[in-house]
């Protein structure tokens, strides 16, 4: 039930992608990022797709290293739920892309090729196959807000979320989903960092509880 209420905004977008039944919106969207002529916005793009899966499945193990290293309550409280969220976010994308078996643009979309930064291709036919939702897009609001909710201050909340929406543009940009695929995902991926956040002193073991007492939605930005 709560995977369905975050989704649900773009499930009226996520309709099955064959020729002539994906929402002429969504199309149109992809379409017109697909081919605007900025080549500088594709070398950003390329730039911070490369940073993707180091943050995605380095972020936690450098969290937790410098939790130790500080010997803080409050950095481990954090590290674990970065790393939750992160193992979390990943099984619900594997599932719902199982479940909803939306082909990816490319695969349905003549005047549509997967490709990374300028004119770069993915070797065809990608490993994963399926669209809804963007796991990249999922993965990176999880980080981003998770670990923003934990230190929430403008220079880790800024960046962070800046970060998140320009790996979700790229998924657009490349071809490979549609923007209701990376819509769901950001929805997703936020929704499980903000839920395991309020329920942090439920959910986590009694050493990994912050130290602090903070209210429910701790998200005063100071810097």
């Amino acid at each position: 039930m709560f995977l369905l209420l975050i989704l649900l905004p773009a499930l009226p977008l996520a309709a099955p992608a064959q020729p002539g039944g994906t929402p002429s919106l969504d199309v149109r969207l992809l379409r017109q990022l697909y081919r605007a002529d900025l080549p500088g916005l594709d070398t950003y793009l390329y730039a911070v797709d490369a940073t993707a899966y180091p943050v995605f499945f380095g972020g936690p193990g450098l969290a937790w290293g410098y939790a130790f290293a500080a010997g803080d309550r409050h950095d481990r409280a954090a590290a674990y739920r970065l790393s939750v969220s992160v193992l979390a976010t990943t099984a619900s994308v594997l599932a719902i892309k199982h479940l909803v078996r939306r082909p990816r643009p490319y695969a349905v979309l003549p005047d549509v090729r997967a490709r990374v930064g300028t004119h770069r291709r993915y070797p065809e036919p990608v490993r994963d196959p399926y669209a809804f939702p963007s796991g990249h897009a999922a993965l990176a609001f999880a980080v981003a807000v998770s670990w923003s909710l934990s230190h929430p201050r403008a220079y880790v909340v800024a960046p962070g979320l800046i970060w998140a929406a320009s790996v979700s543009l790229s998924r657009v940009r490349f071809g490979v989903h549609y923007p209701s695929d990376v819509l769901a995902g950001a929805a997703l991926g936020t929704g499980l960092a903000v839920l395991l956040h309020l329920a942090r002193d439920t959910l986590a073991p009694p050493g990994l509880r912050a130290s602090k007492a903070l209210p429910p939605l701790y998200l005063r930005i100071g810097f």
